[in-house]
């Protein structure tokens, strides 16, 4: 006697909305891509669509223009980047000092990375280019807020210091400088570059002895 198998439960469509938003997933994590690989100079919104899989009436639907587009992009790539940083908190460091050490870390591992490069083509672009301009200062801004809400989440030691902005502004500023020195340099040597500035940065909230 053969037992009947049982039917496979048909797979529910997605949503019209759950369909807008992979479409509009997909283009911002292909236009990232297309940033690192070919630079904002080189990248077309023709390339962005072939890797995304869409159609170009949906890249029009969603983004006007190119300058809307990836700055729109590296938000979202910034946003995730938050989402996974915040979401995946390691236990509070004892210390400030080293809280900071861990916020270094995590910091350095993100804007060295994707994120730094993706934005570093932006920058220079932006030089020129009004329009990417406006766009990329409206990014700037929400950005630092970002990393000033991140950084009291991942230190809460450091919540309260009067200086935090300025200690964060100044790391970040460091991260940056490091980042674009790695465009000429070895990656050991901006490494240890990094780990003396670290140690620098450390000691702005290392109490006095």
């Amino acid at each position: 006697m053969t037992t009947a198998s049982r039917p496979t439960p048909a797979r529910s469509r997605r949503t019209q909305a759950e369909r807008r938003a992979a479409t509009k997933a997909a283009l911002l994590d292909a236009t990232i891509a297309g940033l690192v690989e070919h630079g904002y100079a080189r990248l077309t919104t023709s390339q962005i669509v072939d890797s995304a899989g869409v159609t170009r009436g949906a890249q029009a639907h969603y983004f006007s223009t190119k300058a809307e587009l990836v700055v729109e992009a590296l938000s979202h790539l910034a946003h995730r980047i938050g989402h996974d940083l915040t979401g995946h908190l390691p236990p509070p460091a004892e210390t400030a000092e080293e809280q900071l050490e861990v916020l270094l870390d995590r910091w350095w591992e993100v804007f060295s990375g994707e994120m730094f490069l993706a934005t570093a083509e932006l920058w220079v672009a932006a030089r020129t280019d009004a329009e990417l301009r406006d766009h990329l200062s409206v990014f700037a801004r929400e950005l630092n807020s970002s990393v000033v809400e991140q950084s009291v989440a991942m230190a809460p030691l450091l919540a309260d210091r009067a200086d935090l902005r300025a200690v964060i502004a100044t790391a970040m500023s460091a991260i940056t400088g490091l980042s674009l020195v790695r465009f000429v340099a070895e990656d050991r040597t901006v490494d240890l570059m990094w780990r003396r500035t670290r140690e620098e940065l450390i000691g702005l909230v290392r109490p006095a002895r």
